[in-house]
């Protein structure tokens, strides 16, 4: 059960983690690709000062607990490495830019990450060779990763303290779209696998710098809230949103068919 402390924020333990993706039919064999806000959730139930660490810990054990062998946990940990000075990219060491629990994440054992050293994925399972080793050149092209993520038909997506404007596909799903908003750019540096030290071209695909072209999923995901396409389940001070990748996407691809520009903030300009 959730309790509180004397200044009324939530605090809540590894029971109320595991009560909550149950609520969210999170079961054996499962893909999950979880994102997160961990900072948001309040307050975890333990005297150890790392309260991140902790909460990790936990998220993971519970998700690894519900999974069993044949599931997966995908996790982004984008790096944008080809927009920085050095230009250099490599999968085991390089830290990621989105947050706590993407390093926690790469810091545990048997993790296999792929080589985008713009938007890399991580991941541990089964599956997650044939997912994320030897995808094309590309973050969102043909072959990209989250474009063989519609190959797994129990991935769901787990949002944790991240609202329903959270879309993993968003930019892929620009690509498939061709939106007149963004243009494949190429970009090169240096890719590094153990002792290798590689010069490649990458291409991404970017967006016209421009206050319009701000990327916006509320639009869709509120559309999708409409269509029960999400459940969501209470934990400490927030919320976790749970929705099926393939199913989401498939959603996503039929309105914006009517409607390319659903994905920016707008409005519509001449290129």
């Amino acid at each position: 059960m959730i309790v509180y402390n004397l200044i009324m924020k939530p605090v809540y333990n590894k029971l109320d983690i595991l009560k909550a993706f149950q609520r969210l039919n999170i079961i054996n064999g499962d893909s999950v690709f979880l994102t997160s806000n961990l900072g948001m959730l309040g307050k975890p139930d333990t005297k150890n000062k790392n309260l991140l660490k902790v909460s990790s810990t936990w998220i993971l054990e519970v998700l690894k607990e519900l999974i069993g062998r044949k599931g997966n946990i995908f996790v982004p940990v984008y790096s944008y490495s080809f927009t920085k000075k050095r230009k250099v990219f490599s999968p085991k060491s390089t830290r990621s830019e989105v947050g706590y629990f993407s390093n926690f994440f790469l810091k545990q054992k048997k993790i296999i990450r792929s080589n985008d050293p713009m938007m890399s994925i991580a991941g541990y399972g089964p599956n997650v060779k044939n997912i994320l080793l030897k995808a094309s050149n590309s973050s969102f092209g043909d072959n990209c990763v989250f474009e063989r993520f519609l190959k797994l038909n129990k991935l769901k997506c787990c949002h944790i303290s991240l609202g329903i404007n959270w879309i993993p596909f968003l930019h892929y799903l620009d690509w498939k779209n061709k939106v007149p908003f963004r243009f494949n750019k190429i970009l090169s540096g240096y890719l590094i696998n153990g002792k290798k030290r590689k010069k490649i071209k990458w291409i991404f695909y970017a967006r016209y710098l421009r206050k319009e072209t701000i990327a916006d999923g509320y639009k869709i995901g509120n559309k999708a809230v409409k269509e029960k396409l999400y459940i969501s389940q209470k934990l400490g001070n927030s919320k976790i949103y749970v929705i099926n990748y393939k199913s989401f996407f498939n959603f996503s691809k039929k309105i914006t068919n009517y409607n390319k520009w659903l994905t920016i903030e707008g409005p519509r300009f001449k290129i």
